[in-house]
């Protein structure tokens, strides 16, 4: 009879481990459909589209805009037409001024947000470049002084989540301010209570091999539902609730990474590493499928005679594309040739997906003119 119970929990135990796990099926790719947009640049133009994104005004026109970096020029193109419409010039000193622009994001043309290396908060403006509002971090009622170097990017993709009055941002892991375990992965600022309380999801919740690896890089999306954090050495991704108090931990493992916690050293060699190692990316929504694309990077090898200073800005040369569906199960993963596609940067629309072709590194092909992206489409697989 005991040898009964026994068989009967561990049978009990088995299925309801699996049913925790995220189903694996290699039902859908991204299937290139060769359509190609380019948009052109000026001289002024310095390549770092880390800061880039589409949307669209009240009348549904779209456009395409992003940070010239290292300036204060925010560009904005028709997105259909590909033709560049105007640049907005921002002042860096004077009433309207933000001195160096360190981050930005655009939700339509009536929540526009930057950041800046003096001023610890976000700045939201408008398109003729006059400050609408000063957003400031403050310190927390339990006493939790917030990060001053939050900075608005698609990559890594930690843009603020603005849910009515409240706006959400990301928090580095900066030892020297907060230990790990003190320091959450999101804040909340209530724009009209003028306060901020730092959300309970802290670096905590990472391994101590994921926390070994050195790179506590994330990705934060909000799918309408929940919070979605992608941390780059861990195959796990996070499911927050909105007031980050249920997570759920889900195992979204690429096919062709054993392990993504190899230690990032500090050292010469760092710059290259960082574009060798094996990891895990940036995970985005796509709301007209219904599905997320989480990137991975297995283990390459480049150049050891080339100076890969400053080359992170074109992306991995190797890279796959975790494809799961609303419930996370993986449903496909589609590898891309090397070499071609600057991985770090990529939208979703309603076309498909578009993926920078921007590599330039080796082939030559590419040029400084132009920014110029391909469309995938999410198709299903023909099994025979």
């Amino acid at each position: 009879m005991r040898t009964l119970l026994l068989l009967f929990v561990m049978v009990s135990l088995f299925v309801s481990c699996n049913r925790d796990k995220t189903k694996s099926l290699d039902l859908y790719e991204l299937k290139s459909t060769e359509n190609i947009k380019s948009f052109e640049l000026d001289s002024d133009v310095r390549y770092n589209a880390f800061y880039l994104y589409t949307f669209h005004d009240k009348q549904g026109k779209e456009y395409l805009s992003f940070l010239n970096y290292r300036t204060n020029q925010l560009l904005f193109y028709d997105f259909n037409s590909s033709h560049f419409l105007f640049k907005v010039e921002l002042n860096s000193e004077g009433p309207n001024g933000v001195t160096q622009v360190s981050g930005y994001y655009i939700k339509d043309f009536d929540n526009i947000y930057v950041s800046s290396y003096a001023y610890n908060g976000l700045i939201k403006v408008d398109t003729v470049g006059n400050i609408v509002q000063k957003i400031p971090y403050e310190k927390t009622a339990s006493g939790y002084q917030v990060l001053p170097s939050y900075t608005p990017s698609s990559h890594p993709y930690i843009t603020p989540i603005i849910l009515g009055d409240k706006i959400y941002i990301t928090q580095q892991a900066v030892p020297r301010f907060h230990s790990i375990e003190d320091t959450p992965l999101s804040v909340l600022i209530d724009t009209t209570q003028q306060m901020c309380k730092e959300l309970p999801l802290t670096y905590d919740i990472l391994t101590e091999k994921e926390i070994a690896a050195n790179c506590m890089q994330f990705s934060r999306i909000y799918d309408g539902n929940s919070f979605i954090y992608s941390f780059y050495p861990s195959e796990n991704i996070l499911q927050a609730s909105v007031d980050h108090t249920n997570i759920r931990k889900i195992a979204v493992k690429s096919r062709y990474i054993s392990s993504a916690t190899e230690e990032q050293k500090e050292n010469e060699q760092g710059p290259r590493l960082n574009l060798e190692l094996a990891r895990y990316g940036d995970l985005i929504y796509d709301p007209y499928r219904n599905v997320y694309y989480r990137f991975a990077y297995p283990r390459t090898s480049l150049d050891r005679n080339m100076n890969w200073w400053g080359k992170a800005v074109y992306g991995r040369s190797k890279f796959s594309v975790i494809i799961l569906d609303k419930d996370f199960n993986i449903i496909g993963e589609t590898l891309f040739p090397e070499g071609i596609y600057n991985s770090y940067v990529f939208f979703v629309h309603e076309d498909g997906l578009y993926i920078s072709r921007d590599y330039q590194i080796g082939s030559g092909e590419q040029s400084d003119d132009y920014m110029t992206f391909e469309l995938f489409k999410l198709t299903k697989k023909d099994i025979k």
